[in-house]
């Protein structure tokens, strides 16, 4: 028997015929290029093939690559043609930097999307946020409406020669769909924090010994630390203490989710800095829920020695306000003149949550795995502008919290697994000095690929990690890429 290939999701082609295929560590099936005697089909029906599944099939039957068609090529003579999904969108949006008048000159904006439904019918949603400069909104939605008229389709192309006398099929993993959608801009880092405008003394009268800021968070959230710009005046000896305490009316409640303390040790005399403060546990805090970080001092009230604290007058933070409280009356009241506190509420995201997010986002898998224990907790932030793809290989890239890489792949069924890389002392595989993969008994591995993610030895006692194999069926050779970074 030779190599096979299928289609998973049409009517079968004959004498589809593997050439070469790869498969990667990170993804598991990489690439695969298949050809077709050119007089079999006409291309209007090559190109039919566009986003079908395929899987493909060793001479002993075993299941060894799987993805879709994302190119196809067909010789006319001394010319050919080509057709690719790579160039397609079928939902597009403009970011670009707004010129309306009445508005913030430059500050960034974003069209909404724009759909074409008859062709994420037939090959899924495929996004492309256009990224430009400086534009009006009615350039940017032209933009948008004449890049998804034109991108809606695959694009044929002539090309100058035909380079074979077959029709060619080139295949992708499920992997690379992730890069169809994509990511939306993220951040745990929250609060208001312009350019410092005013200040307010804490402690040095019993009229102004805390005060407190609300804020409210779009999303759901743990608070593991804040931050706030402060600095102390003379030479207090006592403590800051900070509180996130739930609303009662208006003012804080008194009712404290979340307490830490900061010794006038460690906050700054010569000038205003940015200090933090992290708490025992992180602090819940449920979307749309205002709360009040409230700060106060422990001890007695002194007109030498106190604390202060940054503040920005121009009321740049419409979605929160300041209080103050005066202890002579235990009243809360509003600042005179009015102001927000700069300050900083860092949130902490778990990794797995979040690549099981892209995952979702992707919209192209049939499930997700992680089997590497414990996530990393982390204040997360991400860019508008990235794909699931990008923000998914920049989180697998920070490992485990032992600091141990993670490798992914996805199997034939769609399902993207994430798993910790072997350590290079369970090297089952040879790499013997003919640049064959052997056995733990000294014969040719039958089946390379599957080495792929795993440690190889070799006659000289060192090791190497098997990063990408690409196998010609020409004539049974592959090409390996390996590293011994442990």
């Amino acid at each position: 028997m030779s190599w096979r290939a299928f289609l998973t999701d049409r009517s079968q082609v004959p004498g589809l015929t593997p050439l070469s295929l790869s498969w990667d560590a990170i993804g598991g099936s990489q690439e695969a290029l298949l050809s077709l005697e050119a007089d079999l089909i006409g291309f209007a029906s090559l190109q039919s093939l566009l986003g079908s599944g395929i899987e493909i099939y060793d001479p002993s039957d075993r299941l060894a690559w799987w993805g879709y068609v994302d190119r196809v090529s067909q010789p006319t003579g001394v010319n050919g043609i080509e057709s690719s999904l790579q160039e397609l969108a079928n939902r597009v949006a403009v970011s670009y930097r707004s010129m309306e008048p009445g508005k913030d000159f430059g500050a960034l904006a974003q069209t909404d999307w724009k759909d074409d439904a008859t062709s994420q019918a037939i090959y899924g949603v495929k996004e492309v946020l256009l990224r430009r400069g400086v534009l009006s909104e009615e350039q940017a939605l032209l933009l948008r409406d004449s890049s998804l008229s034109r991108l809606a389709q695959p694009i044929t192309k002539l090309l100058p020669s035909a380079k074979t006398s077959k029709s060619q099929v080139l295949c992708r993993s499920w992997f690379e769909r992730m890069r169809w959608r994509q990511w939306p801009a993220h951040t745990d880092i929250l609060g208001h924090a312009p350019t410092q405008q005013g200040f307010q003394a804490m402690g040095a009268s019993i009229a102004q010994m805390s005060l407190a800021q609300s804020f409210t968070s779009t999303n759901s959230i743990a608070v593991a630390s804040v931050g706030v710009r402060i600095r102390k005046i003379g030479n207090p000896l006592d403590q800051v203490r900070f509180q996130i305490q739930t609303d009662a009316l208006g003012q804080p409640s008194g009712n404290v989710r979340a307490e830490a303390v900061l010794a006038a040790s460690a906050i700054p005399t010569e000038s205003y800095g940015w200090v933090s403060v992290w708490f025992p546990l992180p602090c819940a805090a449920a979307a749309g829920e205002r709360l009040w970080l409230v700060l106060k001092r422990d001890g007695a009230a002194s007109s030498t020695a106190y604390f202060s604290l940054g503040l920005d007058e121009n009321l740049g933070f419409a979605e929160g306000k300041l209080l103050l409280l005066d202890a002579s009356l235990g009243r809360w009241k509003a600042r005179v003149p009015d102001a927000d506190l700069l300050f900083k509420l860092n949130a902490l995201s778990d990794s797995t949550d979040l690549m099981a997010q892209m995952v979702q986002t992707a919209s192209c898998f049939e499930g997700f795995c992680y089997e590497a224990g414990a996530g990393l907790s982390l204040p997360y932030v991400s860019e508008t502008g990235r794909d699931c793809q990008q923000a998914f290989l920049q989180l697998l890239s920070l490992g485990m919290p032992d600091l141990g890489k993670l490798l992914v792949e996805v199997n034939s069924k769609r399902r993207l697994r994430v798993f910790p890389q072997p350590a290079s002392a369970d090297a089952l595989f040879w790499l013997g000095q003919d640049g064959h993969i052997k056995n733990q008994v000294g014969k040719d591995h039958k089946a390379a690929w599957q080495v792929v993610g795993n440690w190889l030895s070799s006659e000289t006692g060192t090791t190497c990690f098997l990063e990408n194999l690409r196998l010609d069926l020409s004539d049974g050779s592959y090409h390996l890429r390996t590293n011994n970074v442990t």
